[in-house]
């Protein structure tokens, strides 16, 4: 379809192409008569006998039917504007071949029109048309034979299928091209796939898909060096799974496997595109909560515990998983290390103060809810 497409829109440049030539041939040809006869009648040739008027009107007559098939027979235009190159050729060589030497090298326009839409079909029917109408003409019309001889006869096909070959080596040496030029857009395509499987590879963790240690170090450093500028609020949780080895002794290293990717795809629920979770190591989380008011984020993680802590988990026979959780604020010319050390010891707090709670300088442990809060 798109070739179609393509074809119909190059159609149209064609067809422009044929007016363009109608009018610089006809004014031509105009020149050469006033200069050779001085503004008497033109002589004409056998087919057409008053010469320019009828060549003109031939012409004008061709253009105005293919503007017509044009809006009619797009699917086969292709053809109709390769066999009116040959039309033009023999107008222009029944017309005027007697006083203008050469004009059969007018033969060749069919074939340079079927290389434009770069086809061996197309160009093929434009040889087998172009030599078969030539030969039908030198069979048919008498009075072509009188200026066209032998040796003329020889020189018009040599012509013919010289421009053929010489067509046909353009098409190979194009599509050459083409296979080369799509060999390198898949082997770009190929190394852009690969870089972006090497960069995710990278960039995040490969059992829960969230960030990586690298890239939440990265992401801290950018968010510090913007509080810094803007004072925009941050918040850093560490968040770690309880008795997390109690799961993997009873039930085994995969079921602990996918107990990390429900806490993953739990967090990547309840989270905002602005903020950044990433697996830190083993059982343990970070999360980066940005345009938030400590109390907010402080609600937010525990709307998270809660919703884990009453989520039944059926690979390991339906038990619940709950979390303990360390946050603090990031105050400004504190550094990334001295703001993680004061998250994990709230977290160690946390965990040793009875575990399935948030601890944080603004709040102490946690109020135990009748409503489980739904993460946005």
């Amino acid at each position: 379809m798109s070739r179609y497409i393509n074809n119909n829109s190059w159609n149209r440049w064609v067809l422009y192409f044929y007016w363009v030539l109608s009018t610089v041939v006809l004014t031509i040809t105009e020149c050469i008569h006033l200069v050779q006869y001085g503004g008497k009648a033109w002589q004409g040739g056998p087919l057409f006998p008053d010469g320019y008027g009828s060549a003109s009107l031939c012409m004008l007559l061709s253009l105005l039917l293919a503007e017509v098939l044009y809006r009619n027979m797009k699917r086969y235009f292709d053809y109709i504007l390769i066999a009116m190159g040959l039309v033009y050729a023999v107008i222009v060589m029944l017309t005027f071949g007697r006083e203008v030497q050469g004009l059969y090298i007018g033969l060749d326009l069919p074939i340079i029109v079927a290389l434009f839409y770069f086809s061996h079909s197309r160009l093929w029917f434009a040889t087998i048309l172009t030599l078969s109408s030539y030969i039908a003409m030198m069979v048919m019309v008498e009075p072509f034979k009188t200026y066209i001889g032998f040796l003329d006869l020889i020189a018009v096909i040599g012509m013919i299928m010289g421009t053929s070959l010489v067509g046909l080596a353009i098409l190979k040496r194009g599509n050459e091209l083409q296979h080369a030029l799509e060999r390198a857009v898949t082997s770009e395509i190929e190394a852009f796939a690969d870089a972006v499987a090497t960069q995710n590879a990278s960039k995040y963790d490969y059992l829960t898909g969230l960030y990586n240690h690298i890239t939440y170090q990265e992401y801290l450093t950018a968010l510090i060096q913007q509080h810094e500028v803007y004072q925009l609020p941050l918040q850093l949780a560490v968040l770690d799974i309880d008795n997390f080895k109690t799961i993997n002794d009873s039930f085994g290293h995969h079921a602990g496997d996918l107990v990390l990717k429900e806490m993953a795809l739990l967090l990547q629920e309840c989270l905002s595109t602005e903020d950044v979770a990433a697996r830190y190591g083993g059982e343990e989380f970070v999360l980066l909560l940005t345009g938030k008011s400590t109390e907010q984020s402080h609600q937010l993680l525990e709307e998270i515990r809660q919703k884990l802590a009453s989520t039944a988990f059926s690979v390991i026979m339906h038990q619940k998983v709950t979390i303990s959780v360390g946050m603090v604020e990031y105050k400004a010319g504190q550094g990334k290390d001295d703001l993680f050390q004061r998250a994990d010891a709230y977290l160690y707090e946390a965990k040793r103060t009875g575990k399935n709670r948030v601890v944080s300088p603004h709040r102490k442990g946690h109020e135990d809810a009748n409503q489980i809060s739904e993460c946005s």
